[in-house]
């Protein structure tokens, strides 16, 4: 037979098994459509059972001294207008567009990468080159993209009208 340890992991897990049944309940009582109430009062009254047991494990758990973190609490349990410490917004931090202009400013520096050099010129070969393998793969994916642009166009027109 499997004997359940409980520790901190396993307080955590009744925690967020908690916390679910919580949405569970909010869920059963305003979005779930039942023939009749006395049903949704009985789906209700399950649900809340299941809950309790956890409830009182978890109070159970946590008065036997496991230790837990108040951030893993179910929404329940954490008194009125609490907020996690934890998680602080840095005023100082860099907001997306610093970032997008430093990263564009520093492309912009660099200028064309190896690989972007390399490309460049075995286009330039392959073009000097008219019969080439090289020059007819080339030129097939770049017909093969410019025919999927055609398309693309015509089928956002198509949805448009």
């Amino acid at each position: 037979m499997r004997v359940v340890v409980q520790d901190k992991y396993y307080l955590r897990d009744l925690h967020r098994e908690i916390d679910l049944y919580d949405r569970k309940l909010i869920h059963l009582q305003k979005h779930e459509v039942f023939a009749t109430e006395t049903l949704r009062d009985a789906a209700v009254k399950k649900m809340a059972t299941k809950r309790e047991t956890l409830v009182a494990t978890a109070r159970s758990l946590a008065a036997s001294g496991i230790e837990y973190h108040e951030s893993e609490l179910p929404r329940s349990f954490r008194p009125e207008g609490w907020t996690d410490n934890v998680c602080h917004h840095d005023d100082t931090a860099a907001s997306v567009e610093e970032v997008a202009a430093a990263t564009s400013a520093m492309r912009a520096a660099e200028g064309i990468s190896a690989f972007g050099k390399k490309v460049n010129y075995l286009q330039q070969q392959a073009l000097r080159e008219e019969e080439s393998p090289l020059a007819i793969a080339l030129g097939s994916w770049q017909d093969d993209l410019a025919a999927y642009k055609k398309r693309r166009q015509k089928t956002a027109l198509a949805a448009a009208i």
